[in-house]
């Protein structure tokens, strides 16, 4: 899966830093003009007010879809390079299990904002002045503000010389600009897009890329209007849309509303509620998603993860003063739900040093077993895999450590044998509140892979006991991580069906088995042989041994010519090949 920034990316004149932020070119930098470092705008009737000595123009969109894809450059730094992985992402999709492109819009087009009646605080240095009101553009970031989703006909927004009609809509542009930019992006790159969300974390304005939807009525209103949009082209028709994209709340407001009156702020489960009320909007949204940064239920042992189960499950008694009683989570309306970023946790596997370790590499993959068990997600994505420095808060690895980061370590006892299409089944602890598991099967490959916690400091030894299984696998690969020793690999005997494992203190285990598959051959003639086995034997290799009865030296056949791991059919020349042949796990 890869999550890429769907916020329009301009060619000049439409982007361009002299008049966007004057004291990007002075070093040190300097205030612009208007003693600030930022360009305020209060809506498109002043977006384009003389600044800098220039006039900010405006990239009209007209009814051409393909005319508006020349208005981007989609050879910038960021469409560059989530394009080039998800190049590099579409090209393994067979090996991968499936590969899916999704993206979320951090902030439309500039012009298409109003004022949201905010100003910005706690600012300092090259940073916007304190008290600066939303929007604005910073650093070529278009910062804050609400999407004008009133629907008005504004003559800035005139398409006549484009083969339209006259004044258009803010909200017409918007869609019209998201259609482009995506149809542009997978011309350029021949990747299709799975699913979009329409806004990153819609109540928050930053000085970076956003905007905000305050209320549900504007959210739905655009949610319909892209939807609506896309439909129109083949090429479109196929993306989902999915949202809110809100943050897990640390509370209870955060999940239902934040303030009243004139200052209400619709939040998680409100914005759901008021989608499922909409029959259009509800028709419109594929599935839902949300960013996991809620530290409750990682913060101590055995501590329960509140608002995920809020999240999926919602609540029967107001869980506070002004929230209603009876709000459905998630899961009452019949879709699944992603959880889209988060990040946050020290490089080290185990931080603090002393103490429960909430907050290292470790927490990390508590955190993800929490988001799969109670909060039932569907998929699990970090912020970001690295970006460019030493690994940090907001990153897995760096070019140094590569795999022997902590985080990395930790993310990749489910990143590496969770499947596409796998399904959590129930994973029962007995005996221990230490421990915590979750299990997965997948059906189609025939595998079954579970993951131990331990939350306890002292190492732990736990029996595993298969139960109910559509297949048997016999054999498990076995991976164990603990503080400064990664991804130790060994594998176990099952004897009716269970074995018994050890799971260090603060330790995580991960166990993936695979039925065996039968492999078959077929002579096709001409000094040729195929052999086939069904694909629930990806990942298992295909070796060979001399014509010996029994075959005493057996030989890992490469994939020059005969085999990839994860191809279940291959054709060999017979003439000089070995009389035997063999699947096993690597």
């Amino acid at each position: 899966m890869l999550r890429m920034d769907l916020t329009p990316v301009f060619k000049s004149p439409y982007s361009d830093f002299t008049y966007n932020s004057p004291w990007f070119h002075n070093n040190p930098p300097l205030p612009g003009p208007e003693t600030n470092n930022v360009r305020t705008y209060t809506s498109v009737s002043n977006y384009s007010r003389l600044f800098a000595g220039r006039s900010a123009p405006i990239a009209v969109m007209g009814p051409d879809i393909d005319y508006n894809t020349n208005y981007f450059n989609l050879g910038a730094d960021g469409p560059l390079v989530a394009g080039t992985l998800a190049q590099l992402g579409e090209g393994k999709r067979g090996q991968l299990g499936d590969f899916k492109l999704f993206g979320s819009l951090w902030s439309p087009a500039p012009w298409v904002k109003v004022s949201s009646g905010n100003s910005i605080s706690g600012q300092s240095g090259i940073l916007p002045v304190n008290g600066t009101p939303w929007p604005f553009i910073w650093g070529g970031n278009f910062s804050g503000g609400k999407l004008d989703t009133s629907g008005t006909p504004l003559a800035a927004f005139d398409d006549s010389s484009l083969g339209g009609f006259g004044p258009t809509s803010a909200l017409t542009q918007f869609v019209r600009c998201t259609a482009a930019y995506l149809r542009g992006f997978q011309n350029a790159y021949h990747v299709h897009f799975y699913a979009i969300s329409i806004q990153n974390e819609l109540n928050f304005e930053e000085f970076y890329n956003s905007c905000t939807y305050p209320l549900s009525p504007a959210y739905l209103s655009a949610l319909k209007a892209v939807r609506a949009e896309l439909d129109k082209y083949p090429d479109l028709a196929g993306i989902k849309l999915m949202g809110p994209e809100d943050l897990l709340g640390g509370d209870a407001y955060g999940m239902w509303q934040y303030g009243g009156g004139t200052s209400t702020i619709h939040k998680n489960l409100q914005y759901l509620q008021n989608l499922a009320a909409d029959s259009e909007a509800a028709s419109a949204a594929a599935f839902f998603c949300i960013h996991g940064y809620a530290s409750d239920g990682v913060n101590a042992a055995n501590a329960v993860p509140t608002s995920w189960l809020w999240w999926a499950n919602g609540w029967t008694n107001s869980p506070a003063s002004g929230i209603p009683a009876n709000v459905q989570g998630f899961t009452g309306y019949g879709k699944k739900s992603w959880m889209t970023e988060t990040s946050g946790e020290n490089p080290a596997w185990l931080s603090p040093a002393t103490g429960f370790p909430s907050g290292g590499a470790w927490s990390l993959a508590l955190r993800i077993q929490q988001a799969f068990v109670f909060g039932q997600q569907s998929a699990w994505v970090y912020w970001q895999m690295t970006d460019g420095v030493s690994v940090s808060q907001s990153t897995l690895t760096d070019q140094s450590n590569r795999t022997n980061s902590a985080k990395y370590a930790a993310a990749k006892h489910f990143f590496r044998y969770l499947r596409p299409n796998a399904v959590r089944v129930n994973a029962t602890v007995t005996s221990s509140t230490n421990v915590v598991a979750s299990a997965f099967l997948h059906d189609t490959n025939q595998t079954v892979t579970a993951i131990l916690i331990n939350t306890a400091p002292t190492n732990l030894s736990a029996t595993i006991v298969l139960t109910n299984l559509p297949f048997s696998p016999s054999v498990f690969r076995i991976f164990t991580s603990a503080d400064q020793n990664y991804w130790r690999s060994s594998s176990i005997q099952f004897t009716n069906s269970a074995a018994a494992v050890d799971v260090p203190g603060y330790g995580i285990v991960t166990l993936y088995g695979v039925a065996q598959p039968t492999l078959g051959a077929t002579n096709l003639g001409n000094g040729q042989i195929a052999l086939s086995w069904q694909q629930a034997g990806a990942g298992f290799v295909l070796e060979s041994a001399s014509s010996l009865n029994p075959p005493t030296a057996w030989t890992m056949l490469t994939n020059s010519g005969t085999i990839t791991n994860d191809v279940a059919n291959v054709t060999l020349s017979v003439g000089g090949m070995a009389g035997y042949y063999r699947l096993m796990l690597p």
